[in-house]
């Protein structure tokens, strides 16, 4: 810093100049020439320049040195806090090794370091941002004060190689300036066309975020519409689900009070029905008549049908007696015999031999045999052959038994 610094005997002379100028231009007579008058004014303002650079370089130089100065003291307040935050945490790592030791033995391990305080951190880290932003502005200005240097570094090399005075490097300066504002124009003019384009395209923007802002409000407007419906139809949904089910469950509950008072009352009825049949079944003198009517109604069957053999089983006469088939027995017969005969006409249609008739006609004449041995279902006569007389049922044992008691 020290070497890139002006020499004091050019500040001096350029201070004499400077007196001098100021000292032509006071005794210098007003009826001067235009062109001589540009001149000084040029110089003038080169002088001015000239100044105003030195002093902003000077005010760059103290600004970089107090930077440097306060960057410097931060860094030693940063080193003294972190040295004693690690005599802090060495200190409390003697301590917890300590206590293990005396709790444990000398064979137990250090102890994990404790964490930073939260505050303590913190002011860590603001000191810490506070000295990068003072590195990045020293480093701005070294820049800056590098490039004011190195300017003033061709300025001087420019005289000594081409040998100018001071009213020459001025001259030449202000030429050198002149030629920079008019560089300083066409930049200006692009600077400001890309400026109104960066606002033309930040209006654009800042348009296109507002449509967009836009649409994003509406569609969330819409999704809470469509959430706060949808949650409403569920919940009423719900609502009605349970109040079906609430009522299902109550009719069903219903008729299962009902199914068991009807079971109640059928058990009950059963029991009577039970202890009734019992009673029923236990009454001697019922079952005694019944035994006597049941001999006697036998017997004056057996001698009905040995008196008037010339009847037929199917006469009103036997109708008011128990050995006579019913209505429905009658007509299930009716419609076997039909059957019969309808199977009997499609096997003589189709051809059958009279060996297979044969067989069917003696199956048919074992069961009619059976049939009248048991007693169930009564002879049938053949309308082919001449009458027959019917071949009276068996004598029953009530007919040779003193009491007449043949079962019920």
């Amino acid at each position: 810093m020290a070497a890139s610094a002006p020499e004091p005997h050019i500040l001096a002379s350029n201070l004499h100049q400077d007196q001098a100028t100021r000292d032509m231009s006071l005794t210098a007579p007003l009826n001067l020439d235009p062109l001589l008058q540009h001149h000084q004014q040029q110089q003038i303002q080169a002088q001015a320049q000239a100044r105003h650079q030195q002093q902003h370089q000077q005010q760059q130089q103290q600004t970089l040195h107090q930077q440097q100065l306060q960057q410097h003291y931060l860094q030693q307040q940063y080193l003294q806090q972190q040295q004693l935050q690690q005599q802090a945490l060495y200190h409390q790592q003697q301590q917890q090794q300590l206590q293990m030791n005396g709790m444990n033995g000398a064979s137990m391990g250090a102890v994990m370091p404790a964490p930073t305080p939260a505050g303590h951190q913190a002011e860590l880290n603001y000191i810490y941002g506070m000295v990068e932003e003072l590195s990045r502005q020293l480093a701005d200005n070294r820049r800056v004060t590098e490039d004011i240097v190195s300017g003033l570094g061709r300025v001087r090399n420019k005289a000594k190689a081409q040998g100018l005075g001071n009213d020459d490097m001025i001259s030449s300066v202000a030429d050198d300036l002149n030629a920079q504002g008019s560089n300083l124009d066409s930049i200006i003019s692009e600077l400001s066309e890309s400026f109104d384009r960066a606002k033309h395209s930040r209006d654009a923007n800042a348009a296109l975020l507002t449509q967009y802002a836009n649409a994003i409000s509406l569609m969330l407007k819409q999704f809470h519409d469509y959430k706060s419906k949808h949650v409403a139809d569920v919940a009423a949904w719900h609502r009605s689900y349970r109040a079906q089910l609430d009522e299902a469950r109550r009719e069903n509950s219903r008729l299962r009070e009902q199914i068991w008072e009807m079971q109640t009352h059928a058990g009950r009825a059963n029991e009577s029905l039970r202890k009734f049949r019992r009673k029923y079944d236990e009454d001697e003198e019922r079952f005694a008549k019944r035994v006597d009517d049941t001999a006697l109604r036998q017997e004056l069957r057996f001698w009905k049908r040995m008196a008037m053999p010339e009847l037929e089983d199917d006469d009103p006469y036997w109708s008011g007696d128990d050995d006579i088939i019913d209505e429905a027995e009658k007509e299930r017969l009716r419609e076997l015999e039909l059957r019969a005969v309808q199977e009997q006409h499609m096997a003589e249609s189709q051809g059958e031999d009279s060996d297979e008739q044969h067989h069917l006609a003696s199956i048919g004449m074992g069961m009619g045999m059976g049939m009248g041995m048991m007693g169930g279902i009564a002879m049938q006569r053949e309308e082919s052959t001449g009458q027959i007389l019917p071949i009276p049922p068996p004598r029953p044992l009530s007919a040779a038994s003193s009491t007449g008691s043949t079962g019920r």
